[in-house]
């Protein structure tokens, strides 16, 4: 439904917007979204599995940085994750109903569409919409939960979206949705993080809106090999060698989010150059991953 990586510099936020996504009116206008929020309220403030994270570490800012500080080190934490069982069910209901109404042959069945004006469609806008403002929250909620016990307060938190959909405008003033899957927003002067893996680099980074690329940019090194291959042909001791040589410790998590299951993240942003201006690197220091 929508996922999206949240920053902060030795955070502590607020998060009212919480109880106001949460008592949204589209969960008792839209019937089927009842029974979802329930669900919704307990899973508020976890990350789920997969690839989702959450993960300590040291962020060096460069020089020249548009946050507004100093060019140093700074303790930073960083979450990954989506609109958890809220944004599935959501999935699910309306890629049924569009593939009811929209026939295609079997093979092609999943790129079934919604007209944007018929009532499902709409519906389906306000949907995805509540997903994205409920997984926003999910973040702020982890990130005050772990801060707020340390301590901490906030110096700046970047809050990036991707697998999503947008309304936009493109140069020719045509408007336009782009939904961006596996990549991210980046406009001219937008901020934005590109994770690597646990033991690489993610990078902070500042959109140069290159309208020939729809103003986006990868969210990510990307898989370099699916789940199933990375749980037949890596081991658990393999993957310590490597934490332990990264000087990363690892809570939880599988062999399928192994670093080398990704693409080299220097590579991915060496590729994207002319997208993206660097103004920060981040390295994982303490990885919390979860098992579903």
């Amino acid at each position: 439904m929508r996922n999206c990586t949240h920053f902060g510099i030795e955070g502590g936020l607020d998060f009212r917007q919480e109880h106001e996504i949460l008592d949204s009116p589209v969960f008792r206008e839209i019937s089927f979204l009842k029974p979802l929020r329930g669900k919704a309220v307990r899973q508020l403030g976890s990350s789920g599995g997969g690839n989702h994270f959450v993960e300590f570490g040291e962020i060096e800012l460069h020089d020249n940085n548009t946050l507004g500080l100093p060019a140093k080190k700074y303790t930073a934490l960083l979450s990954h994750s989506g609109s958890r069982g809220l944004g599935a069910g959501i999935a699910k209901h309306y890629t049924q109903i569009a593939m009811n109404t929209c026939k295609l042959p079997r093979e092609v069945q999943q790129m079934a569409w919604l007209d944007i004006d018929s009532e499902a469609g709409l519906e389906y806008w306000l949907c995805m919409t509540l997903a994205g403002d409920y997984a926003k929250a999910c973040h702020e909620r982890i990130h005050a939960n772990l801060l707020n016990s340390l301590g901490l307060n906030a110096l700046h938190v970047i809050e990036n979206h991707h697998n999503f959909a947008w309304k936009d405008t493109l140069s020719d003033g045509k408007e336009v949705i782009i939904h961006r899957k596996g990549a991210t927003p980046a406009h001219d002067g937008e901020h934005g993080i590109v994770p690597g893996s646990m033991t690489t680099a993610a990078y902070l980074i500042k959109g140069k809106g290159v309208d020939a690329a729809l103003y986006s940019a990868a969210h990510g090194a990307g898989r370099a090999m699916s789940r199933q291959k990375a749980k037949n042909s890596i081991t658990v001791s393999s993957v310590k060698k490597v934490l332990s040589a990264a000087n990363v410790t690892l809570i939880d998590g599988s062999v399928e989010e192994n670093p080398s299951a990704y693409k080299d993240i220097e590579a991915v942003m060496h590729a994207q150059r002319a997208l993206v201006d660097i103004e920060g690197k981040f390295l994982p220091k303490i990885v919390r991953m979860y098992k579903e």
